[in-house]
């Protein structure tokens, strides 16, 4: 996430995030999922821009119109119910702050994508927002707030490049890469409910753990990466979309390290050697489907 500070206006830039690694460990007692995932930010990215409101309203408007942004409006509401707006309500309730903001969102991050750019957007809401408003909140005391939004609010807020998250995914143990990574990713045109992939999980299949991935991004071994990604959550997708199964497909048809959906899907990708690989595998995609195709590589 990047910060920067424009007259009285704050600009934020936040990236989206791939699952290297995703295990499901079981149901909580509060309802929600035990889960063990390995992120990676990526150089997809939403802007946001945030301007003072003296007035205490919180605003948030799209940079263009929601169809030429291929949005479906019903989607990604403008109201309270946007991730966004929490965010910043919840920091007005927290601290008593009276102030308000005017939020613009330059959406390039797709919904229903397993690309965590709801969450992303939350994180920088907050993060700018102490800033802007001069709340002097520290990240111990930020973090709470991030949990309350989402489970993958708090690794966007702490801005690594990758990191194993634990528990709902708001326990946050960085981890460094020593090298770039390199992805193409395919966006189907249709997205998944989580609940209904998670409705769909087998759970007798046992978590294969973060260590062979990470193991293999340490020795830099093509092989290992590719043989240490996995997503407890592909299969329940795959039996439940043809999209998705199609695109995993036409990505295994492709000489990559490893292909993989990330979240809850729907999106899906490979790794690959380098970026000029990615943009030549990107060229293939294209001509396969509909799908939004990006090529990316791991963000610093």
């Amino acid at each position: 996430m990047r910060l920067e500070r424009r007259e009285l206006s704050l600009v934020a830039r936040t990236p989206a995030k791939l699952n290297l690694v995703l295990d499901v460990l079981g149901r909580r007692a509060d309802g929600y999922h035990e889960i063990e995932t390995v992120m990676v930010s990526i150089g997809l990215y939403d802007t946001l821009r945030f301007e003072p409101e003296s007035s205490g309203r919180l605003e948030l408007s799209l940079t263009g119109t929601p169809a030429r942004l291929g949005i479906d409006p019903s989607l990604f509401p403008l109201d309270h119910s946007n991730l966004i707006l929490q965010a910043a309500q919840l920091l007005q309730t927290t601290t008593g702050c009276p102030q308000g903001v005017r939020i613009s969102l330059e959406k390039r991050i797709p919904l229903q994508a397993g690309l965590g750019g709801g969450s992303s957007d939350a994180a920088a809401t907050l993060v700018a927002l102490n800033q802007l408003w001069n709340l002097g909140l520290t990240p111990a005391e930020l973090h709470p707030l991030a949990a309350q939004l989402g489970s993958d609010v708090n690794f966007f807020l702490d801005s690594v490049p990758m990191a194993v998250c634990r528990g709902r995914g708001e326990v946050i143990e960085p981890h460094p890469l020593s090298a770039p990574l390199h992805f193409v990713v395919v966006k189907p045109l249709g997205g998944l409910s989580t609940r209904d992939v998670f409705q769909h999980l087998d759970r007798s299949v046992p978590p294969r753990g973060c260590e062979p991935l990470l193991s293999g991004l340490r020795a830099g071994c093509p092989r290992m990466i590719g043989g240490g990604l996995h997503n407890a959550l592909e299969a329940p997708a795959v039996s439940l979309s043809s999209e998705v199964a199609g695109t995993l497909a036409n990505l295994r048809l492709i000489p990559a390290w490893g292909s993989l959906m990330t979240g809850s899907g729907s999106s899906c990708f490979s790794v690959l050697a380098h970026p000029v690989q990615a943009a030549r595998a990107a060229r293939r995609l294209r001509a396969m489907s509909d799908s939004q195709v990006f090529v990316v590589s791991s963000a610093t």
